[in-house]
């Protein structure tokens, strides 16, 4: 046969189907050549030669090649018989181009009127009338590198955790991959198949380019098809059948219509839920998509499936993935969610408290559980205390709603499944045996999940023992298509689809333990370790009495300490200081050790805590206590302590050269609740007044000046540094916290005297600072540089911080605990175990 040249549509199109079908590889090509011609031409060379082929492709203009190199080229990247059946439909083509289909006609206005109305429509969950899509859509993005499809050990994908006190972030749990718009995506690859988890938004991102075809080059007319329904419709139509029926109402000739907008590639091909195929029809339905897609290679052509929901390979579709919703997105979303609710100012209020809450945060990455906690701020204002309850609702989404919601039985797709509950406890079980080991999994390699569901599935007496494998295998593809619980970080690594499920479950399988024992196990060995923090919120948030819990809780946390004679000390030294100052209560024995971190009242500048820990109890208990209507007021003597506290911080740190604290560095709390101020640094004053009742009595009383005596900052010219001023007053003798010690008063007036001029040299102010140290020690229990904690012991401090606080977060959450035993839990925090009943320290 001679060589002619190829005509350029052709060339062109074997070109595009060159790159599509092989990757723009001479070496794939030839493999197909050669499987499908060898036999037909007697010979054992390859059918094209390497040569031919890359001078063919890689030429800028059609060269000559002879027509039975052609033929084949046609049969294999094309579909046609031979080049002159190429030449055959590229004629028809033509001739069809200057028919057209008259695209601006008013049949393609009615029809895409009718896209908007069939797409532009969400109603989901709890939902009570539908919205407008395209009025809270948030742009989607894709991974188009797919995670399950790629090789990962289990060691990569735990550098992506933090080792920091064991802890990591809780939203980089899940690995991080580089993402585009999914827009964008569909514009790049013509063939596009987005795979995604339930929720993840599929459908909606499908709805969304029906409704946005326009945006598209060329402007494609959008064609919608769930293939559920095409599967199941009796008849079993091929997909244009299926399609023209779409159009009878718009044509009065739909097949030829149809026809001619497939082969000039003017439609987007939108082909939802591969996944929720029966598995009766799958089969049929591959085939069809890919007899449809080789028929009509000029269209676009867009599928969507849930992650691991097939293995069938779909050659001429390039793979993506939904990637999780990232902070911008979440942001966007809430904002337009509220306004389309009339309520805009709650998507601020919405996003301060996620915020605050890093397990509910963690949620809004799937779009899905985004709505459903919408909806539920939208109800309440706020979300539920109960951590519990509110997980559980997701879970069930996930396990059960979301499915039912849209008529879809799993039961009839998937061939192997569980019931519900069987499912929450095999997934508990998993989760609580990884959570106890130490260090804790995260991770699963595909075999060990299957091995734990086969020794879950082997104690069911309806399950035959040869079927163990085969079943296991079949329910962990089931959870993790299904539902979304489990998920493939990597090829062969599995994990739970967020760390908060994986609390959940682990909760979940202690309360239904219903074994103290269990309970008791749980807080001794995990009280302290923070990965621990919302399982024991959960737990609080789900028993239905708790009064053993938190007072097993509150014995670990006085275990902590009660072997340790310095921190016993310690807590005898706040119980006292504060007994001494009127404030005998919890939530200022916890407002002492704060200030304590920062001004050294009983411990040693070298051992100081990191005083947030120490803020957040004393932030907590107040707030409890304010909330149970058992707040101790302020009293006089507590305040001109906390006066001499300032007061001697301040000249240290202006005077000396030694290190005192840094009142830039000092938080907002203390600035609002002591004298302290960055403003009076270089004139300190007191807020109470020093003044003498009876020098027989040996009793001084303090009272706070009038308020007409005060100076504004704007008066303040010369610096005052008056320590007392002493004359006679009765007033507050009696009430506890509001007198002192005589000679404390005679001494401050001595201080008063002698204190040094100000260009003194600073041995003079030091020597005179220390006397005022000392005073404070000997008079009102304050003293510096006592205690030096050890390492072991800082430890253990930040643990019985730590312990205190997730207490009484757990009694926050929602917990039901009898009423006294509360008060006496909050009431009997931070104190000597010498003062703490044996009532409650003993359970059951």
């Amino acid at each position: 046969m001679t060589a002619i040249i190829i005509v350029q549509e052709i060339w062109e199109k074997l070109k595009q189907a060159y790159i599509e079908k092989f990757g723009g590889s001479p070496k794939l090509l030839i493999t197909e050549l050669n499987n499908v011609y060898r036999d037909k031409t007697n010979s054992t060379k390859d059918v094209i030669s390497d040569k031919t082929i890359r001078n063919f492709f890689n030429s800028s203009e059609p060269i000559k090649m002879q027509e039975k190199n052609l033929n084949f080229l046609c049969g294999v990247l094309l579909g046609y018989e031979s080049y002159q059946e190429a030449l055959r439909q590229q004629a028809a083509v033509e001739k069809g181009k200057t028919v057209d289909v008259e695209v601006k006609t008013d049949w393609i206005a009615e029809y895409q009127e009718y896209i908007q109305v069939k797409c532009n429509n969400m109603k989901v969950l709890s939902m009570t009338q539908p919205v407008q899509l395209n009025s809270i859509y948030t742009n989607v993005k894709v991974l188009e590198t797919v995670p399950a499809k790629h090789q990962k050990t289990i060691e990569d994908l735990r550098l992506n955790l933090s080792n920091e006190n064991l802890k990591f972030s809780r939203l980089n749990y899940r690995v991080r991959h580089d993402d585009i718009l999914a827009f964008d995506a569909v514009k790049k690859y013509r063939k596009l198949l987005v795979w995604g988890s339930p929720g993840a938004g599929k459908t909606t991102f499908l709805k969304h380019l029906a409704t946005s075809a326009r945006d598209l080059e060329n402007q494609p007319l959008p064609i919608w098809i769930s293939l559920k329904a095409f599967a199941d419709v009796e008849n079993q139509p091929n997909l244009i059948d299926f399609i023209e029926k779409d159009f009878i109402k718009f044509v009065t000739q739909p097949a030829e219509i149809v026809q001619q907008l497939l082969k000039l590639g003017r439609c987007l091909i939108l082909l939802d839920g591969l996944d929720e195929v029966a598995e009766t029809q799958s089969d049929r339905i591959y085939r069809q998509i890919h007899s449809f897609v080789e028929q009509y290679p000029k269209n676009i052509f867009v599928l969507t499936c849930r992650s691991g929901a097939v293995d069938y390979i779909f050659e001429h579709f390039t793979e993506v993935e939904i990637a999780d919703f990232k902070e911008p997105q979440v942001k966007e979303f809430v904002r337009q969610w509220f306004k389309l609710c009339q309520e805009p100012a709650l998507a601020a209020k919405f996003l301060g408290e996620l915020e605050k809450n890093s397990s509910i945060k963690e949620l809004t990455t799937s779009p899905l559980l985004l709505t459903m906690l919408c909806l539920v701020f939208q109800d309440n204002y706020e979300f539920p205390r109960n951590r519990y309850l509110l997980t559980e609702d997701a879970v069930n989404i996930l396990l059960r709603k979301w499915d039912a919601s849209r008529r879809i039985d799993r039961n009839a797709v998937n061939k192997f499944n569980l019931p519900y509950q069987r499912k929450v406890n095999l997934l508990s079980q998993i989760a609580y045996q990884a959570f106890n080991q130490e260090p804790q999994q995260y991770f699963w390699l595909q075999r060990e999940l299957e091995t734990l569901i086969e020794d879950y599935l082997d104690n069911f007496l309806e399950i035959p023992p040869e079927t163990l494998a085969e079943e296991s295998q079949e329910i962990l593809k089931a959870i993790e298509t299904n539902h979304g619980l489990l998920i493939k970080q990597s090829q062969d690594v599995y994990s739970f689809s967020h760390l908060t499920f994986q609390e959940y479950f682990v909760a979940h399988h202690v309360v239904e333990s219903r074994n103290q024992a269990t309970l008791n196990e749980v807080i001794q060995q995990h009280l302290t370790k923070r990965q621990w923090r919302e399982v024991f919120l959960m737990i609080a948030g789900r028993l239905a009495n708790t009064d053993d819990f938190f007072k097993l809780m509150f014995r670990q946390i006085n275990l902590l300490v009660v072997e340790n004679k310095v921190l016993q000390d310690m807590l005898i030294w706040l119980d006292n200081v504060t007994t001494l100052h009127g404030v005998k209560s919890s939530s200022w024995r916890a407002f002492y050790l704060f200030v304590d971190q920062v001004f050294e009242l009983y411990s040693n500048l070298q051992s100081k805590i990191d005083y947030h820990l120490a803020q957040e109890l004393a932030v907590s208990l107040r707030e409890i206590n304010k909330e149970r209507k058992s707040i101790h007021p302020r009293s006089l003597l507590s305040d001109f302590a906390f006066d001499l506290v300032d007061y001697h911080a301040h000249i240290v740190d202006t005077k000396t050269q030694e290190k005192g604290f840094e009142s830039q560095n000092l938080s907002p709390l203390l600035k609002q609740e002591l004298p302290a101020s960055e403003q009076i640094v270089t004139k300190p004053q007191l807020r109470t007044e020093v003044s003498l009742i009876d020098k027989n009595s040996g009793v001084i009383c303090i009272t706070k000046p009038a308020q007409e005596n005060i100076q504004s900052e704007s008066q303040q010219i010369q610096p005052n540094y008056s320590l007392a001023q002493v004359h006679h007053c009765s007033e507050y003798a009696e009430e506890p916290g509001n007198y002192i010690n005589e000679d404390l008063a005679e001494f401050l007036v001595f201080l008063k005297e002698s204190r040094p001029d100000e260009q003194a040299p600073e041995s003079d102010w030091l020597d005179w600072a220390n006397r005022l140290r000392s005073a404070m020690r000997l008079y009102l229990d304050i003293g510096w540089n006592d205690v030096i904690f050890t390492e072991d012991e800082i430890k253990i401090l930040k643990d019985y911080f730590y312990a205190n606080i997730l207490l009484l977060k757990c009694i926050h959450s929602d917990s039901y605990l009898t009423k006294d035993l509360r008060n006496q839990i909050i009431d009997h925090l931070l104190l000597p175990s010498q003062r703490i009943p044996a009532a409650l320290l003993t359970v059951g």
